[in-house]
């Protein structure tokens, strides 16, 4: 598979040196997209559009250090069910209990939190990232919505654990503030657009909403 790493290093560079380090030990050829756009949502659509031709893409925070030979896992993940969603592996929330699909253990979930890889399939499937989220907010939810709704799969990769470093909870630092302004509004423009999408029946974005 030619594969892609959109590596978002937006607000805060403090462990971006680090993280690509890691990155770097992802197992598996790669070619690394890295943008600096404000807003979460706008940035990995910035990648969309740069990883056109790609048969999949492994969208990377840079705060969040992955463990060694990632990109192996997904890969063979992905290959294996085709349903695939977003293929994640696990960070902060809780973890749901080992299911199968056809004999593949997995822990699925409704949105897969954290680094994701999306393969070309489910992109062409259901498109953008919502930017009415922007600059922060729920557009992972948003984007597991729609492809639940499509019929594929999220889930979490079984015995493999990434890091979420730097947490800055409690801090009045720019990019707190910045979380913390976006979450107040984050569930009512989700569950407003999930209703607009229930509504008119369309679950894909094939067009950039940007705001």
């Amino acid at each position: 598979m030619k594969i892609a790493i959109g590596f978002l290093d937006y607000e805060r560079h403090d462990f971006t040196k680090i993280v690509l380090k890691n990155i770097a030990e992802a197992g598996y050829p790669f070619d690394l997209f890295t943008v600096q756009k404000k807003g979460i949502a706008a940035a990995l659509n910035e990648i969309i559009d740069k990883t056109r031709e790609y048969d999949a893409v492994c969208f990377c925070a840079n705060d969040i250090l992955m463990p060694s030979n990632f990109l192996i896992h997904m890969i063979k993940y992905a290959e294996a069910i085709e349903e695939s969603g977003m293929i994640g592996i696990h960070t902060v929330q809780p973890l749901p209990e080992v299911s199968f699909i056809n004999g593949i253990p997995i822990h699925r979930i409704f949105t897969a939190f954290g680094n994701v890889m999306l393969t070309r399939k489910v992109i062409d499937s259901v498109g953008y990232f919502n930017e009415k989220h922007d600059p922060y907010g729920m557009q992972d939810a948003d984007y597991a919505f729609r492809l639940n709704k499509l019929g594929f799969i999220n889930y979490y990769i079984p015995n493999l654990r990434a890091d979420h470093i730097g947490h800055d909870v409690g801090q009045q630092t720019e990019y707190r503030l910045m979380k913390d302004e976006g979450l107040k509004k984050a569930e009512a423009i989700y569950n407003e657009l999930c209703f607009e999408y229930d509504k008119s029946e369309n679950y894909t974005i094939f067009e950039r909403q940007m705001i």
